[in-house]
């Protein structure tokens, strides 16, 4: 009697990675926004229902540069250690001075004194938020401006759903200026451009938010008629 073949769905999300070898059974199905389907393991089927709607949100807050800054702001729970000084041995017949004890390290004082969330920096370029924040946070709430995008999301709008970056009227720190802008999002035409440093700057943020809805004619052509007038 012939043995019946039976076809195993393999997880569509574990195949893409590089070092795959063996397949992982799948046995669930989502549909990404393109209106295709993919096949996910179980473990992947989880992350996908709360990846795949958060996933700018997600990107924004694993940049090196936002990980690093994070990192850097882990506060030290440890006690400061009292290390004894080392004197030179007395001369023989003389008695030795009692060591006194050295303050806290630098490096503990430095991370205390390091500027917190919302805090003004002199040595990167920062955009001030006009959403309220915790009572304990600065009231000019300050944030690095690479991190803007990130930072809008961790707000809701009234309706529940999160702010984009464009939604959020930034105030650029004095002296500086945007010098670039988008317009080919409906969000960020909407509100008459999204503002960039540079050229560079500008086409990060238009590949990064590539899921993004695009700018209708109407509304690029109007937020580019204002940005017109206004360096003219």
């Amino acid at each position: 009697m012939a043995r019946e073949l039976i076809n195993v769905t393999s997880c569509d999300w574990h195949a893409a990675l590089p070092d795959a070898e063996t397949p992982t059974p799948a046995g669930h199905e989502r549909t990404l926004e393109n209106g295709k389907q993919v096949d996910l393991c179980g473990f992947c089927a989880w992350l996908f229902d709360f990846y795949y709607p958060r996933r700018e949100s997600v990107l924004a807050l694993l940049q090196p540069g936002v990980l690093d800054s994070f990192f850097r702001a882990a506060r030290d729970t440890s006690p400061p250690r009292r290390v004894p000084a080392q004197l030179a041995l007395p001369p023989a017949g003389r008695p030795a001075l009692e060591p006194a004890p050295l303050t806290e390290p630098e490096a503990i004082t430095s991370i205390r004194n390091k500027p917190s969330n919302g805090d003004w920096k002199d040595d990167v370029v920062q955009v001030k938020c006009p959403l309220p924040h915790r009572a304990d946070k600065p009231t000019g709430y300050w944030v690095d401006i690479r991190n803007r995008t990130g930072h809008a999301h961790s707000h809701k709008k009234p309706d529940g759903s999160r702010y984009e970056g464009p939604d959020i009227a930034f105030e650029l720190q004095p002296e500086e200026r945007f010098t670039h802008y988008c317009t080919l999002h409906q969000t960020c035409a909407e509100h008459g451009g999204y503002g960039f440093l540079s050229e560079a700057s500008r086409a990060s943020h238009i590949h990064k938010a590539g899921a993004w809805q695009p700018s209708s004619q109407e509304a690029k052509d109007a937020a580019e008629t204002r940005l017109h007038a206004h360096s003219a």
